[in-house]
Protein backbone atom coordinates (compact mmCIF):
# COMPACT_ATOMS: atom_id res chain seq x y z
CA UNK A 1 0.00 0.00 0.00
CA UNK A 2 0.54 3.47 -0.32
CA UNK A 3 1.32 5.88 2.32
CA UNK A 4 -1.86 7.30 1.38
CA UNK A 5 -3.37 4.20 1.63
CA UNK A 6 -1.32 3.20 5.05
CA UNK A 7 -2.68 6.93 6.76
CA UNK A 8 -6.70 6.05 5.42
CA UNK A 9 -5.93 2.21 6.91
CA UNK A 10 -4.76 3.48 10.49
CA UNK A 11 -7.73 6.57 10.36
CA UNK A 12 -10.01 3.76 9.87
CA UNK A 13 -8.78 1.26 12.34
CA UNK A 14 -8.66 3.57 14.93
CA UNK A 15 -12.54 4.87 14.36
CA UNK A 16 -13.52 1.24 13.84
CA UNK A 17 -11.36 0.84 17.56
CA UNK A 18 -9.54 -1.78 15.75
CA UNK A 19 -6.38 -1.98 18.14
CA UNK A 20 -5.34 -4.57 16.24
CA UNK A 21 -5.07 -3.54 12.65
CA UNK A 22 -4.10 0.30 13.99
CA UNK A 23 -0.46 -1.74 15.76
CA UNK A 24 -0.01 -3.36 12.23
CA UNK A 25 -0.87 -0.45 9.90
CA UNK A 26 1.26 2.06 12.21
CA UNK A 27 4.89 -0.30 11.84
CA UNK A 28 3.52 -1.01 7.84
CA UNK A 29 4.19 3.50 8.40
CA UNK A 30 7.29 3.23 10.23
CA UNK A 31 8.70 0.86 7.83
CA UNK A 32 8.28 4.30 6.01
CA UNK A 33 9.68 7.24 5.12
CA UNK A 34 6.78 8.73 7.05
CA UNK A 35 6.51 12.57 8.08
CA UNK A 36 4.67 12.67 11.64
CA UNK A 37 2.70 15.70 10.73
CA UNK A 38 1.13 14.20 7.80
CA UNK A 39 0.02 11.12 9.96
CA UNK A 40 -1.77 12.79 12.71
CA UNK A 41 -3.03 15.35 10.77
CA UNK A 42 -4.44 13.28 7.70
CA UNK A 43 -4.98 9.92 10.21
CA UNK A 44 -5.44 10.93 13.72
CA UNK A 45 -6.66 14.00 13.77
CA UNK A 46 -9.24 12.99 11.18
CA UNK A 47 -10.06 10.07 12.73
CA UNK A 48 -10.47 11.92 16.41
CA UNK A 49 -12.44 13.97 14.51
CA UNK A 50 -14.85 11.96 13.23
CA UNK A 51 -14.81 9.55 16.85
CA UNK A 52 -16.09 12.94 17.95
CA UNK A 53 -18.65 13.47 15.93
CA UNK A 54 -19.89 9.74 16.56
CA UNK A 55 -19.89 10.95 20.11
CA UNK A 56 -22.06 13.48 19.87
CA UNK A 57 -24.51 11.99 17.50
CA UNK A 58 -24.86 9.22 20.44
CA UNK A 59 -23.49 6.34 17.92
CA UNK A 60 -20.65 6.21 19.60
CA UNK A 61 -20.69 6.34 24.06
CA UNK A 62 -18.16 6.60 26.93
CA UNK A 63 -16.84 3.08 26.37
CA UNK A 64 -16.32 3.62 22.99
CA UNK A 65 -14.89 6.79 23.81
CA UNK A 66 -12.08 5.34 25.97
CA UNK A 67 -11.26 2.93 23.67
CA UNK A 68 -10.68 5.14 20.91
CA UNK A 69 -8.55 7.40 23.22
CA UNK A 70 -6.54 4.65 24.39
CA UNK A 71 -5.50 3.02 20.73
CA UNK A 72 -4.92 6.96 19.73
CA UNK A 73 -2.26 7.57 22.44
CA UNK A 74 -0.60 4.04 22.05
CA UNK A 75 -0.15 5.06 18.32
CA UNK A 76 0.75 8.54 18.81
CA UNK A 77 3.63 7.33 21.23
CA UNK A 78 4.89 4.42 19.28
CA UNK A 79 5.52 6.82 16.33
CA UNK A 80 7.50 9.48 18.71
CA UNK A 81 9.43 6.71 19.94
CA UNK A 82 11.05 6.15 16.75
CA UNK A 83 10.95 9.64 15.52
CA UNK A 84 14.43 10.44 14.42
CA UNK A 85 16.96 12.33 16.91
CA UNK A 86 17.13 15.50 13.86
CA UNK A 87 12.98 15.81 14.07
CA UNK A 88 12.98 16.13 18.08
CA UNK A 89 13.67 20.30 18.60
CA UNK A 90 15.30 22.21 21.50
CA UNK A 91 12.66 23.47 24.08
CA UNK A 92 10.73 26.15 22.96
CA UNK A 93 8.56 26.76 26.43
CA UNK A 94 6.84 25.19 29.02
CA UNK A 95 2.96 24.59 29.08
CA UNK A 96 0.78 23.27 31.35
CA UNK A 97 -2.32 21.47 29.63
CA UNK A 98 -5.44 20.29 30.96
CA UNK A 99 -8.89 19.01 30.37
CA UNK A 100 -11.22 21.33 32.72
CA UNK A 101 -12.92 20.42 35.63
CA UNK A 102 -16.10 18.34 35.04
CA UNK A 103 -15.15 17.47 31.53
CA UNK A 104 -14.03 13.84 30.72
CA UNK A 105 -13.23 14.26 27.31
CA UNK A 106 -9.82 14.76 26.22
CA UNK A 107 -9.04 13.30 22.78
CA UNK A 108 -7.88 16.84 21.38
CA UNK A 109 -6.32 17.96 24.51
CA UNK A 110 -4.22 14.58 24.29
CA UNK A 111 -3.42 15.17 20.48
CA UNK A 112 -2.13 18.69 21.17
CA UNK A 113 -0.51 17.54 24.25
CA UNK A 114 1.54 14.96 21.98
CA UNK A 115 2.17 17.70 19.07
CA UNK A 116 3.36 20.10 21.35
CA UNK A 117 6.14 17.72 22.82
CA UNK A 118 7.15 17.00 19.13
CA UNK A 119 7.50 20.80 18.58
CA UNK A 120 9.93 21.31 21.11
CA UNK A 121 7.55 22.41 24.20
CA UNK A 122 8.21 20.90 27.83
CA UNK A 123 4.44 19.54 28.24
CA UNK A 124 3.18 19.01 32.10
CA UNK A 125 -0.36 17.01 30.80
CA UNK A 126 -2.62 16.70 34.27
CA UNK A 127 -5.03 14.88 32.17
CA UNK A 128 -8.57 15.60 32.35
CA UNK A 129 -11.49 16.92 34.85
CA UNK A 130 -8.88 19.28 36.39
CA UNK A 131 -9.46 21.29 39.30
CA UNK A 132 -8.66 25.44 38.32
CA UNK A 133 -6.74 25.60 41.45
CA UNK A 134 -4.90 22.41 40.10
CA UNK A 135 -3.83 24.09 37.12
CA UNK A 136 -3.04 27.23 38.36
CA UNK A 137 -0.41 25.29 40.88
CA UNK A 138 1.44 23.62 38.22
CA UNK A 139 1.79 26.02 36.46
CA UNK A 140 3.10 28.65 38.92
CA UNK A 141 4.92 25.69 40.30
CA UNK A 142 6.79 24.51 37.04
CA UNK A 143 7.29 28.57 35.68
CA UNK A 144 5.11 27.50 32.62
CA UNK A 145 4.57 30.62 29.84
CA UNK A 146 1.54 28.65 29.04
CA UNK A 147 -1.64 26.96 30.07
CA UNK A 148 -3.46 24.97 27.42
CA UNK A 149 -7.29 24.51 28.61
CA UNK A 150 -9.74 22.12 26.80
CA UNK A 151 -13.77 21.98 27.29
CA UNK A 152 -16.40 20.22 25.10
CA UNK A 153 -19.15 20.76 27.17
CA UNK A 154 -20.92 24.14 27.33
CA UNK A 155 -21.60 23.49 31.15
CA UNK A 156 -17.28 23.18 31.77
CA UNK A 157 -16.67 26.41 30.16
CA UNK A 158 -16.73 28.51 32.86
CA UNK A 159 -13.79 26.39 34.37
CA UNK A 160 -12.09 28.64 31.50
CA UNK A 161 -12.83 31.55 33.44
CA UNK A 162 -12.36 30.88 36.55
CA UNK A 163 -8.54 29.48 35.73
CA UNK A 164 -7.81 32.96 34.34
CA UNK A 165 -9.86 34.91 37.80
CA UNK A 166 -7.49 32.68 39.51
CA UNK A 167 -4.05 33.69 38.10
CA UNK A 168 -5.24 37.51 38.25
CA UNK A 169 -5.85 36.80 41.99
CA UNK A 170 -2.41 35.08 42.11
CA UNK A 171 -0.68 38.03 40.17
CA UNK A 172 0.38 36.00 37.57
CA UNK A 173 -1.74 36.74 34.77
CA UNK A 174 0.53 38.66 32.97
CA UNK A 175 3.20 36.01 32.96
CA UNK A 176 1.93 33.37 32.06
CA UNK A 177 -0.97 33.16 28.68
CA UNK A 178 -4.00 31.07 28.39
CA UNK A 179 -5.15 29.27 25.19
CA UNK A 180 -8.86 27.78 25.01
CA UNK A 181 -10.14 25.00 22.51
CA UNK A 182 -13.05 22.58 22.65
CA UNK A 183 -15.90 21.89 20.93
CA UNK A 184 -17.96 24.44 23.65
CA UNK A 185 -15.85 27.25 23.04
CA UNK A 186 -15.16 29.95 20.02
CA UNK A 187 -13.16 33.32 19.28
CA UNK A 188 -16.43 34.86 21.24
CA UNK A 189 -16.11 33.02 24.17
CA UNK A 190 -11.78 33.38 24.02
CA UNK A 191 -12.72 37.16 23.76
CA UNK A 192 -15.41 37.36 26.74
CA UNK A 193 -12.62 35.64 29.34
CA UNK A 194 -10.22 37.94 28.37
CA UNK A 195 -8.22 34.36 27.09
CA UNK A 196 -5.44 35.07 24.75
CA UNK A 197 -5.92 32.64 21.82
CA UNK A 198 -8.67 30.30 20.88
CA UNK A 199 -7.95 27.38 18.55
CA UNK A 200 -10.18 25.29 16.77
CA UNK A 201 -7.55 22.16 15.54
CA UNK A 202 -4.47 21.16 16.75
CA UNK A 203 -2.55 22.79 14.59
CA UNK A 204 -4.13 26.29 15.70
CA UNK A 205 -2.75 25.03 19.39
CA UNK A 206 0.77 24.61 18.06
CA UNK A 207 1.18 27.71 16.22
CA UNK A 208 -0.45 29.98 19.18
CA UNK A 209 2.13 28.64 21.51
CA UNK A 210 4.98 29.08 18.89
CA UNK A 211 3.46 32.87 18.37
CA UNK A 212 3.61 33.48 22.25
CA UNK A 213 7.41 32.19 22.36
CA UNK A 214 7.98 34.13 18.97
CA UNK A 215 9.47 30.85 17.66
CA UNK A 216 9.52 29.34 14.69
Amino acid sequence: MSIDELIITLKDAIVGLDEDLAEKTTEEIIATNFDINEIIEKGITEAARIIGEKFESMEYFLGELLIAEEIITKTLNRFIFVLPAGDRIAKKGTVVIATVYGDIHDIGKNLLSQMLKIHGFEVHDLGRDVPSIQVVNKAMETGADIIALSSLMSTTMPSQKEVIEMLTEFGNREKIKIIIGGGSTSPEWNESIEADGWGETVWDGVAMAKAIMGVE
